[in-house]
């Protein structure tokens, strides 16, 4: 199958419904063995308030014991996951930094959600580093033209692979890799950036299928570690249009890719939403593009009681580069 036709094959066909398309994101489950049940009862709730026509994970579905193996990520993943299939609720993922599928080849997570019928995640291309990059096209009700496409990014985990990659030497005063700094533009972590061919991928998908529509198509773009821009709302929260809760800092990587670039020299995603920072729920906008959080969903992690739940993505179809956006948080939920 060519590169194309990877890109506008779907398990299930996402389609608009009465002109409108819902995404429910929610990331940073971490999910362990004996995880504790109250998720699963939020999870019901959020399902029967929102409603959604998709379901996009955004990292870290499991960690420490139920990342060691299959069996151990079955214990979380069945119970968890079965919600949506049992509903058949089509949905996604996106890997995150404690469950790095690239980073941590003890075995294949990707074997575990292939099990799941209503997970679309397709094999990445293997010319493109990372184990959860694909698009996802939203079509027309009538299925006769692509009106939106979902797109996924691995961030990976840590600078030590990328710093090995390229001889980059360690920075032995401070026992860190020297690409991180005491100060940087933001209060940076010391994560992965994307590579050039995720650039390249994505650059030369969205041109295909541009000239497969006959038209520029709009997007999101989803993420476990966000980009460095999004630094610049909280610093900057007048101008970039800051809303709702920042509790802590932008955990990106210091090395900026140019995927940010990228985006803004295709002009179709106009939207960029990202997990792994827990107690972050806030969105901005910068040279036009909306960078967004989706707040931590765990009771086995970090997490505050009044940011827990996900991020509600409303596209219309008659205006479909204009999304509308809300947080969806477990305690304004009904019983």
């Amino acid at each position: 199958m060519d590169k194309l036709n990877t890109n506008l094959y779907e398990k299930y066909k996402l389609n608009f419904h009465d002109e409108k398309f819902r995404i429910l994101c929610i990331s940073d489950l971490h999910g362990v063995v004996n995880f504790d049940r109250r998720i699963l009862s939020d999870f019901r709730r959020m399902l029967d308030a929102s409603k959604p026509d998709f379901v996009f994970v955004l990292g870290d579905m499991v960690w420490n014991d139920a990342d060691e193996s299959a069996e151990n990520m079955h214990a979380f993943c069945d119970p968890f996951f079965g919600i949506l299939e049992e509903r058949e609720i089509p949905w996604a993922y996106t890997f995150g930094n404690h469950d790095s599928n690239t980073e941590r080849p003890t075995f294949d997570r990707r074997e575990v959600y292939k099990s799941f019928e209503h997970c679309l995640n397709k094999d990445c291309p293997e010319d493109v580093y990372g184990d959860s990059n694909f698009v996802l096209p939203v079509f027309s009700e009538k299925g006769d033209d692509i009106v939106f496409n979902i797109w996924s990014v691995d961030t990976h985990d840590t600078l030590g692979r990328y710093c090995a990659e390229h001889n980059i030497p360690f920075e032995t005063k401070w026992d860190k890799e020297c690409a991180r700094l005491p100060t940087l533009m933001g209060d940076c972590g010391n994560y992965d950036t994307l590579r050039f061919s995720q650039l390249m991928w994505y650059y030369n998908s969205s041109l295909e299928l541009e000239k497969y529509a006959g038209h520029k198509i709009p997007g999101l773009m989803g993420m476990h570690i966000c980009l460095p821009e999004f630094n610049n709302i909280t610093r900057n929260p007048a101008y970039c249009y800051f809303d709702g809760i920042a509790r802590e800092s932008c955990g990106s990587t210091p090395i900026n890719s140019g995927m940010f670039a990228c985006i803004l020299d295709r002009g179709d995603v106009k939207t960029i939403v990202a997990g792994h920072d827990h107690i972050n729920d806030y969105t901005g906008k910068y040279y036009g593009i909306n960078l967004m959080y989706d707040g931590g969903f765990n009771y086995d992690g970090y997490c505050d009681d009044d940011i827990r739940g996900g991020r509600i993505i409303d596209i219309n179809k008659n205006d479909p580069w204009n999304v509308e956006s809300f947080m969806l948080k477990v305690q304004d939920i009904g019983e």
